[in-house]
């Protein structure tokens, strides 16, 4: 490709980038002041006045833990109050929103509906982040747009953006990671000038800062999807070098800056206590192996260093079992990795809780308490969206099968949805955890789909106006 025409081709996509990033905020005001007046409304009017058995009080949902986190922190800014900042806790009881809510009422109405704005702020954030990805892929402003909408629409969420809670900034967190690291899978980073570090650098560390921030465990995680696609990467910049698309000292550094990322995220040491009690051998209950296959070839107990990943996982996935025992959205409780092999066989099975839990056989029945049960209608609708909007995925599949960075993309939300259906078996709980990951893919495939019908919709114009 001569220079001039490369240049013509950064300047056409420069200005693409502008246009899509000026429609990208005007989405992240209106989602803004949509998610903001959604939570005002759930908190001031809809659980006090027309849901009172689901009302907590102070605009808490029962069953849930805001309530808690919201007395926490009233009782804490009351002693910064007196005793002053010293007393103040980042973690209170282990949950930073506990501490980020305390620091706020400090300084107004010890109310949750004084967290309106930042929670707002943080679910359109990430609807804006899903936005970017999906314009990354498919440079198509209405397209994106659409792949926002399901993140930013389905109901279940408000669950969290308007109580106190960290699974939207968790969902930022994770998000954040995917748009920087999907950077590094664009061709045309490393081709137009000198590399837009910021670009990557900037979303990545916001984001594993976040992740830090709410959920400092899945630091352990990150480490293990930080290497995994460094591999990846790796081998796309091998190919890309090969087919002469990028220079040596490109090539070199491209694949230094995939290096360097994991490397650093292992000086984050996580610092949390269940991270500690995870090393730990498997809490032994009587329990059967739905998923054991009949012979392994890797037998618990023949290396220690094979062993670490099934232990770890089973302990991980004890831990949230203890909690909800008696839970009716507990999903093959008695399965429990305990070998490589195991692990292994389960993921078919993982894969289909993942894209596709709450089946439709759960949808009409009842939760352990009422608010669950309501959760339980609210989702369905939403999973009736998804099911749709998965039909279009093989079109993004081809469509998108030439960009490693759409590649990236899936295979990071797969990868850490079908981690957290391992580890979480409780429905309930993943559903908030895989939130982010799950409307991202279906987000995408609907990308693909109205671009698609877009293309179509304008070539045809193009025709009659030939006529």
């Amino acid at each position: 490709m001569s220079k001039v025409k490369r240049k013509n081709n950064a300047t056409r996509g420069g200005l693409s980038t502008l246009l899509g990033v000026r429609v990208g905020w005007l989405l992240f005001v209106a989602a803004f002041l949509g998610s903001m007046a959604v939570a005002l409304l759930v908190q001031l009017v809809l659980l006090p006045y027309f849901l009172p058995q689901l009302h907590a009080g102070h605009g808490m949902l029962v069953g849930g833990d805001s309530a808690g986190m919201h007395a926490t922190a009233a009782a804490l800014a009351e002693r910064i109050r007196s005793e002053g900042w010293a007393v103040w806790e980042l973690r209170p009881a282990g949950n930073a929103p506990t501490g980020i809510a305390a620091a706020v009422y400090v300084f107004v109405t010890p109310e949750p509906y004084m967290l309106a704005p930042l929670n707002a702020l943080v679910h359109a954030a990430g609807g804006l982040a899903i936005y970017l990805i999906a314009f990354g892929i498919s440079r198509h402003r209405l397209a994106s747009v659409a792949a926002a909408m399901p993140f930013l629409l389905f109901p279940s969420a408000a669950s969290w953006y308007a109580q106190i809670h960290k699974d939207g900034i968790f969902a930022l967190g994770m998000l954040l990671c995917a748009l920087g690291w999907m950077q590094a899978f664009r061709r045309d980073f490393w081709l137009v000038g000198v590399p837009r570090y910021a670009a990557l650098l900037l979303p990545l560390a916001a984001g594993l800062f976040l992740i830090w921030l709410v959920r400092p465990h899945i630091m352990v995680l990150m480490q293990a999807v930080g290497l995994v696609t460094t591999v990846f990467g790796l081998g796309v910049v091998l190919v890309w070098w090969r087919k002469g698309v990028l220079g040596g000292h490109r090539a070199l550094l491209a694949a230094f800056v995939f290096l360097a990322i994991p490397a650093l995220m292992v000086l984050a040491k996580p610092s949390d206590y269940r991270v500690e009690s995870w090393k730990g051998d498997v809490v032994a209950r009587e329990s059967v192996m739905r998923y054991m296959p009949s012979a392994c070839l890797l037998e618990r107990g023949d290396y220690a260093s094979v062993d670490r990943l099934p232990i770890t996982v089973a302990a991980m996935r004890d831990f949230f079992i203890s909690g909800y025992r008696n839970a009716k959205s507990n999903m093959d409780p008695d399965f429990i990795p305990g070998t490589v092999c195991n692990l292994i066989g389960y993921l078919p099975r993982a894969l289909q809780i993942g894209f596709l839990a709450p089946f439709p056989s759960a949808w009409l029945s009842d939760g352990s308490i009422a608010a669950s049960t309501m959760m339980r209608r609210v989702i369905s609708f939403e999973m009736l969206a998804v099911y749709a909007g998965l039909l279009l995925l093989p079109l993004a599949l081809w469509d998108y099968r030439r960009k490693p960075e759409f590649w990236f993309v899936l295979g990071f939300f797969t990868l850490l949805m079908v981690i957290h259906v391992y580890l979480v078996p409780n429905l309930g709980t993943l559903h908030r955890m895989r939130y982010a990951f799950l409307t991202a893919v279906v987000g995408i495939a609907i990308s693909a789909g109205v671009r698609h019908i877009s293309i179509r919709r304008v070539d045809r114009e193009g025709q009659e106006a030939a006529a």
